[in-house]
This record gives C-alpha cells, structure tokens and sequence, in this order.
C-alpha cells in the first residue's frame, strides 16, 4: 500500500441515488493531480448510508474501469459480519488492490468479538489489508493486545488507520513498510510526531498536491505545517464532506450532493 491516499466522496443524484458513473471523473481528475492511491467506500464515501447491494454495485461498475497505475481501496464495514463477508467475498476476484477493514459500528462488540470479526473477513481474502480503528464514530476502540495478536497472525495486515491514541503502539515492532495512517488531515503534525508515517487524506480532494506534500515534510520534519494548515483550515471551515462535493461541483465534476441528514 502506498503511504498517501485520498478517501473519496461518493457521488449521489439530486433524489439520492446512487450515481456510480460519478467516480469516473472524480478518480480521473485525482490522478491528473498526482494522487495515486484512492479509498472508495469509506467515512467520506458516506459508507453507512449505501446498502450492501450498492456497494456492490460500486465494486461491479469499477470492475469494468481502467484506472491504470492507481491504487484503489475499498472501505469494508457492517454491523452484520454476514453483511461484511458479502463485501469481502466481492472483493477478492476484483480490481481493487486492498480493504480498508473498519469495525462494526454502534453495536460496541467486545475486544474478542472484534478479534473474531477481522479473522473470519480475513480468512476469505488475499488483499492487503488496513486496519481501520475510528473509535469516535463507532464507539469501539481496538486494543493494543487486540492489535498485537492479529497482526502476529496475519501477514496481509500492512497497515493501521487509527482514529486513537497512536502512541500506545510505540512499542509494536512493526512489519517492514507497515504504514500507520494518520486518520485524515487534522492534526497531522501530531499525527506524524506520534509515529504516523501515511496520512488517508480528506482534504486531497480538494487540495491533493499540498496534502501529498505536505506528509512528504512532515516526515522529513521540514517547517512549512502553518501554510498546510491554512489550507485544512479553510476546506474544513464548514462541514467536510459536504465542501468536498461542492468543490468537485463547481469543477464541473457531478459529485451530487450529501444524503441527508448531511
């Protein structure tokens, strides 16, 4: 997995459907600006919204795509595991190149549960696999030990975006170019400062030059993060997802709009 990546919007129409012949442009215009490695379905995807057969229909519709030399990640997440295995068992013969593994959202499950939910997705897929611990949204937050014992077993397990506190996994010997995301563009000095060494970026699609550059300083400890963080400040001035769409709007890029209540 490459260490920079930007998660996505998912485009809707006027009445909130889904309008799958959206990501086309949205990905296009991406990799005109240098990003190449993308995460569909995931927070900024309004994953929680779409069904499991739209998300389907996402995995189908890029399956006939060509997006060369892009790295395309699908954001995996249900409160159902059966519901999580449809979408893995998808994935495997597809053309996307790794999951973004999220928790079950609201239902809080145990450490052991969350444990078993990640082992039993893995079991069905060769991908490479990120991690994705959001304890803000879903109420779960993933152990050190939790994390220790899965990524002692599971080899395809190449990264963690983590929502948490990044400094209890300091002592985590770590696989080699294992990436710990920082989880969006907030604070990423911090981030970076607590052991981050990627950033899945929200902001990038509005600005995905500067976030791309700006991890490159970051974790090179160059000093420009006050001109980065002009820029995180204005995009996230009002509510991200929705200046995300408009921005791609007003490129002439059909981004739609936010379902609500967003």
């Amino acid at each position: 997995m490459k260490p920079f990546n930007v998660a996505i919007p998912t485009p809707f129409l006027n009445d909130e459907q889904l309008n799958v012949e959206g990501f086309r442009s949205i990905i296009t215009y991406l990799k005109e600006n240098g990003v190449d490695s993308i995460v569909i379905s995931g927070t900024t995807g309004e994953q929680h919204s779409l069904s499991i057969e739209e998300r389907i229909q996402i995995i189908d519709y890029l399956n006939e795509q060509n997006f060369a030399g892009v790295e395309l990640i699908f954001g995996v997440a249900a409160t159902r595991l059966k519901d999580a295995q449809r979408l893995v068992a998808k994935l495997e013969g597809s053309i996307f190149d790794g999951i973004l593994l999220g928790f079950p959202p609201y239902i809080k499950p145990t450490q052991a549960q969350a444990v078993y939910y990640v082992e039993e997705l893995l079991s069905l897929t060769t991908k490479d696999v990120i991690l994705y611990n959001n304890p803000a949204r879903t109420g779960f937050d993933l152990s050190t030990d939790s994390f220790r014992e899965l990524l002692s077993r599971h080899s395809n397990i190449v990264g963690l975006k983590d929502g948490g506190d990044k400094r209890r996994h300091d002592d985590i010997e770590f696989p080699d170019n294992f990436i710990l995301y920082a989880a969006g563009d907030m604070q990423a000095d911090q981030q970076i400062k607590d052991g981050c060494n990627g950033l899945s970026s929200m902001v990038g699609n509005i600005y995905p030059l500067e976030m791309k550059s700006m991890l490159h300083d970051l974790c090179n400890k160059e000093t420009r993060y006050e001109e980065y963080k002009r820029l995180i400040d204005e995009a996230t001035e009002q509510p991200l997802i929705e200046s995300i769409k408009n921005h791609y709007n007003s490129l002439g890029i059909d981004a739609g709009i936010c379902r609500s209540p967003l």
